[in-house]
Formats: C-alpha cells, sequence, structure tokens
C-alpha cells in the first residue's frame, strides 16, 4: 500500500464515487483506517457501505425513520439536513438499470470467465431499443440510447474501458447493492404493467 495515500485521499474518492478492491492503494487505506473513514461520514449523517466479498465500498444517506423526522421537536437534536440529493430514474433509465442488473445476474449463475462483465456499445443499444417502439428514427434512438449510458457512466454504473468500435463498457458490481434482488423483482413488476409514467425515485448514493 503507497503510504502517500491517506485517509483523506478515501474520503475524497467516496465523496465522488465507490471504491473497488482494484484500487489497491485505496482499497488498503480504507481498511487500515475504517474506524476513522466510518467516524468521519458519520459525523455527517451518511455510512459508509462496504461489501468485502464483491470488493466495493460507496457512501450512503443513513437511513432515519419518517418518525424520527416528525418527533424531533421532541429530542434535543435536530435531523441532520440531507448530503445527497434523491433523484428519479426516468421510465427508460429505469429498464436499462434492470437489464444491466440481469445481464450481471445471468453472468454470475453461469459462472462465466472472467471477474468483470463487459458489454460493447452496440450491445447496450440492442437491448434497450425495443422499449422505443414509439420511436421510428433510429438514429435518434442511438441519440438517447448513448446519453443515457453516458449518464450511467457518471452514476458510476458503466466504466467504459475501450474507445475502439464506438466503446466497451464494464457494469460495475456496484448495481448490485443500488438494485438488490428482492428490489429488483418489484421494478420488474412494473414494468411489465408498462407504465411510462413510472418513475423509480431513488437517492443519488443508491443509483
Amino acid at each position: 500500500m503507497n503510504p502517500a495515500i491517506t485517509h483523506r485521499h478515501v474520503i475524497v474518492r467516496l465523496l465522488n464515487g465507490p471504491i473497488y478492491q482494484e484500487d489497491m492503494d485505496l482499497w488498503g487505506r480504507l481498511g487500515a483506517e475504517w474506524d476513522r473513514i466510518k467516524n468521519h461520514f458519520y459525523e455527517m449523517g451518511l455510512e459508509v457501505a462496504r461489501d468485502d466479498s464483491a470488493g466495493y465500498a460507496y457512501v450512503r444517506q443513513a437511513d432515519e425513520t419518517q418518525e424520527e423526522q416528525e418527533d424531533w421537536e421532541d429530542s434535543s437534536v435536530a435531523p441532520l439536513p440531507r448530503v445527497l440529493r434523491r433523484t428519479r430514474l426516468t421510465y427508460h433509465q429505469t429498464i436499462f438499470m434492470v437489464l444491466l442488473r440481469e445481464e450481471l445476474l445471468r453472468f454470475e449463475q453461469d459462472q462465466e470467465e472472467g471477474d468483470h462483465l463487459y458489454r460493447s456499445a452496440m450491445d447496450l443499444r440492442e437491448i434497450m431499443t425495443p422499449y422505443y417502439p414509439e420511436l421510428h428514427d433510429e438514429k435518434k434512438v442511438h441519440r438517447q440510447i448513448s446519453g443515457m449510458i453516458s449518464k450511467f457512466e457518471e452514476w458510476g454504473i458503466l466504466k467504459k474501458v475501450r474507445d475502439k468500435d464506438e466503446g466497451l463498457y464494464r457494469i460495475e458490481r456496484i448495481i448490485k447493492a443500488k438494485l438488490p434482488p428482492e428490489k429488483l423483482a418489484d421494478v420488474r413488476d412494473q414494468i411489465k404493467r408498462r407504465s411510462p409514467e413510472m418513475e423509480e425515485e431513488m437517492e443519488e448514493d443508491d443509483i
């Protein structure tokens, strides 16, 4: 582990996105100074979710029940303001999230070769195109899907690993935490009802 990488580097990185086990210096420092880093975020009303078996860690808003929020006047301490804003996924973004999660699920169940799941830009377009039946302009559909891919890169769900041939993307394991099996089943049911008005509210740390 590089001694020049301190707990401060880990904190800044977590504020910008997940840390993976492949980030050996950051991951090592996270483990070495776990209590210090965890307590730092606790003071902000946040918690560090860490999965050593899957090899990732990320920051999320600490749970606070509705009852606790409403009854705070009876307490000597007011609830902390939210640090992480809530974001609503659009109908197509929700479908894309589910499709990526299912791709990773199949990859793990089939025990395909390699530790990571990769899909080309063409692959990603192909799985999403059937969900745009109202659009007959192929170029417009491709633009919309490309924009969505960029958004998922921004959220840390996809990582572009090659630019050649329109790009190759890695589906990051963090999606397993963002969409656990029980929630995946619920969202699948919503999609089956084909409700374009459906919007899935998720915290920014949950997308």
